[in-house]
């Protein structure tokens, strides 16, 4: 199975780990159980050379890792903020290069068509840049150099900066990308909603559903917690075949955090420390009810907005899809103990010598051969797979929290030798 997060971030994105290079990328993302890494940022020139120089081109628009065997995809998100119809448009964009020589080619034509309108094009400013350009410009500069570049909206729905955005978003695809529509044949669900909800948008159906992690930190609680399934073997993959999958879509399933997990899922007003389900957000006229503010507008109520389609209404040709918690956050949750703890990483570290990655833990291995190895852990996995789990909400940019029940003390002792 080929395992494909595509949208992480490098060091050279604003609020991101100084960790987030090829090495730790390469490492950790081996131990999730990934073996395609989108690069992210491949519009930084600083970290253009660092890929180049730590992975060794394959010469079928993937490139591996000189650490191990790990597969890298040439990616990057891009910020757009212009002014449509008289309202601001806040729109993020993720992108996939065939090669170096198609990403240079972009990015050269980027910051010439930008320098022509008069605006800055710093490339080196910020790993994930942001330009004045529409979404439909992106598109032309990117279609005219190669119609091999991917255009994916990502995270649709997060309030802030999507194609959906409740605070600066459309109300459709054709609104966004207008001519350049059928050339968008994916878009990214973000971790605030899954495929349920996206198949109530009747405006989604003819295109494939992504999900990737977005981390801007290299670590297991953070990459792949979102990723992409697809038959076959990373040794006979290509771009190309990347393309034609996406294009006709053939996925064979996404890997998705519950959307209540996200920290956008629910209505609310962080400051406040308020959070409201679409329902009471209504009652209060969409108002905080503390300091009488307007609400941070979130997914589950956007999604209520735009929906046309009755709930479990599935889309044509879509994918499966399976629940997944990061797994360190699991035990962490289960000893009471920090995720940053020595107990919690000797425990996580002990599981995937075991049984090879988190992947392998989380979707393919019995129940009861994952409670033999941790006590506790079985039933958890079990609530992910059954799709049971209760998890407190996100809103407002505060994650969500998983409601995992403590193992008793007297079981710790038996599950780690310290």
């Amino acid at each position: 199975m080929i395992y494909g997060d595509f949208h992480i971030h490098s060091k050279y994105s604003r609020a991101t780990s100084k960790s987030m290079d090829i090495k730790n990328l390469s490492i950790y993302g081996a131990m999730k159980g990934l073996n395609l890494i989108g690069t992210g940022d491949i519009t930084h020139p600083k970290w253009i050379n660092e890929v180049k120089s730590e992975t060794i081109d394959l010469k079928n628009g993937f490139y591996k890792s000189k650490y191990n065997d790990m597969h890298f995809l040439l990616s990057s998100e891009i910020s757009c903020i212009y002014s449509q119809d008289n309202e601001v448009k806040r729109i993020h964009h993720l992108l996939f290069f065939p090669s170096f020589e198609i990403a240079a080619q972009f990015n050269d034509a980027l910051a010439k068509y930008l320098s022509a309108k008069g605006k800055k094009c710093n490339l080196l400013s910020d790993g994930r840049p942001i330009v004045g350009l529409t979404s439909v410009e992106l598109c032309d500069i990117a279609f005219k150099i190669s119609t091999k570049i991917m255009v994916i909206p990502a995270h649709i729905w997060t309030p802030w900066f999507s194609l959906f955005g409740s605070m600066s978003g459309f109300d459709k695809i054709e609104e966004c990308y207008k001519e350049y529509s059928d050339k968008i044949y994916a878009y990214e669900t973000g971790l605030s909603s899954d495929p349920t909800m996206n198949w109530r948008i009747s405006n989604l159906k003819n295109r494939l559903l992504i999900s990737n992690s977005d981390c801007h930190g290299p670590f297991v609680d953070r990459i792949g917690r979102e990723a992409n399934a697809l038959k076959g073997s990373i040794l006979d993959f290509s771009y190309d075949k990347l393309f034609e999958r996406i294009k006709k879509r053939e996925l064979e399933f996404t890997i998705e955090v519950d959307p209540s997990y996200g920290k956008y899922h629910f209505d609310g007003h962080r400051k406040c420390n308020v959070c409201l389900s679409p329902k009471d957000s209504i009652k209060n006229n969409d108002l905080c009810p503390v300091c009488k503010k307007k609400l941070t507008i979130g997914v589950l109520h956007r999604v209520e907005e735009l929906a046309d389609c009755p709930p479990n209404n599935r889309h044509e040709n879509s994918a499966d899809f399976h629940y997944h918690v990061p797994l360190i956050e699991i035990i962490s949750k289960l000893y009471g103990k920090g995720i940053n703890t020595k107990i919690v990483h000797s425990i996580y570290e002990d599981l995937i010598k075991k049984h090879g990655n988190e992947y392998s833990i989380m979707f393919d291995l019995s129940i009861e051969a994952i409670d033999a190895s941790l006590k506790g852990l079985g039933p958890v996995i079990k609530s992910l797979r059954d799709k049971t789990m209760k998890v407190l909400p996100g809103y407002d940019g505060v994650y969500g929290e998983p409601i995992i029940q403590k193992i008793e003390p007297k079981l710790q002792k038996s599950v780690i030798d310290f």
